[in-house]
């Protein structure tokens, strides 16, 4: 990722708190994106397996019975 601050023209200089509330917006959108990616991508397919574990299982539990 290339630094936005190095953008900036070379004889200006940012207040620290500009830096420091970019910064943390862009933390904010990491976090948000690994907090979606959880929830959306991960939790599901963990509860896919979880299930398709389960329900074979079963079904070598039933196998198992009848023979």
């Amino acid at each position: 990722m290339e630094n936005p601050f190095k953008k900036v023209i070379h004889n200006e200089k940012l207040p620290d708190i500009i830096k420091e509330r970019v910064m943390n917006d862009i933390d904010f959108v990491k976090l948000a994106l690994d907090f979606t990616d959880l929830m959306v991508i991960k939790y599901p397919d963990a509860v896919a397996d979880f299930l398709k574990n389960e329900d074979e299982d079963d079904f070598n539990e039933d196998i198992k019975r009848i023979n």
